[in-house]
């Protein structure tokens, strides 16, 4: 079992020296810091799996550090960050989820309620993560004309052959896209292939569909829509933990990539537009074998 990183960003020793030795006790390896300037500095070196942080702290409270880290760092976005404070009020529980805190665990801390809350929101990101893999390792199956055709295996009929150019698991693939970005007949590719194409220009639509209403495999996303910009859009996803698909950047010829470089890590990978399909095959090949993971999700697929 992969050993499990937990920081501990709290000002007081005693709280501090207790908390970290409950999660040692529980198998968790820790690391310790006294404020939020240190906090940053522990994640930016050794890339925690899971946040717990005090709100009330010098140099940089609690709030100030989670800005920080959901607005700088974006390739962290799905790391875990729950609150320690003796801030029970309604008003502050709230204040911490706006700013995308995944949790709030209230002092004098029950250390009971708190293993199992770290428990459950490790357990929901090794779940997001690899309901993502799956995701990409479909998208690549697909894409490529690796799905095995639907029926037993036995030979093909005339009518399984006439249809055989068509997905025995066709994909959701949705774009969010305005009037820089030009697909051309791309969308007409792939529904001719037999997935479905759910083309949007608005990201706040996106946002108020996505989830219950709408499940996708991928997503196409231009940095501007009619009314968001990608990069909040998907880190308001992110905040929600509502994303376990793929999302690919489009980014226009016409816009110089360097310019727009801080934003992509919010984003599985970009492509330069126009493209076609056969590029866009190459990227989904390429982010499901990214990992190991994915390679063992191929290769048991």
């Amino acid at each position: 079992m992969a050993t499990i990183l937990i920081l501990c960003v709290e000002d007081e020793a005693d709280i501090r020296g207790d908390i970290v030795e409950e999660l040692r006790d529980a198998g968790y390896e820790t690391m310790e810091a006294v404020n939020g300037k240190e906090g940053m500095e522990a994640i930016a070196a050794h890339k925690p799996d899971l946040v717990l942080c005090d709100i009330t702290m010098p140099e940089m409270n609690g709030y100030e550090m989670l800005t920080a880290l959901r607005d700088n760092h974006p390739e962290l976005a799905d790391l875990p960050f729950v609150f320690l404070s003796a801030l029970a009020d309604r008003k502050d529980i709230i204040a911490g989820r706006q700013l995308g805190a995944d949790d709030y665990v209230t002092k004098p801390v029950d250390f009971g309620m708190l293993l199992a809350m770290v428990e459950s929101r490790l357990r929901q990101v090794t779940r997001m993560q690899t309901r993502k893999q799956r995701h990409l390792v479909k998208l690549y199956r697909v894409l490529t004309g690796q799905e095995p055709p639907a029926g037993d295996g036995g030979p093909a009929s005339a009518e399984s052959t006439e249809s055989s150019s068509q997905p025995s698991d066709p994909l959701t693939i949705v774009t969010v896209t305005n009037d820089e970005v030009d697909l051309g007949d791309l969308p007409a590719t792939l529904a001719a292939d037999g997935h479905s194409v759910i083309e949007m220009n608005s990201g706040r639509r996106f946002l108020d569909t996505v989830g219950e209403l709408l499940s996708p495999d991928l997503v196409l996303m231009s940095y501007n829509s009619i009314d968001l910009q990608a990069p909040l859009v998907v880190k308001t996803l992110k905040a929600k933990q509502e994303i376990d698909f793929p999302i690919i950047l489009l980014v226009p010829s016409s816009m110089e990539l360097p310019s727009i470089a801080e934003q992509v890590p919010h984003f599985d990978d970009h492509i330069i537009v126009p493209f076609d399909r056969e590029t866009l095959m190459e990227k989904i090949a390429g982010l499901s074998i990214k990992t190991p993971e994915s390679e063992d999700l191929l290769a048991s697929a």
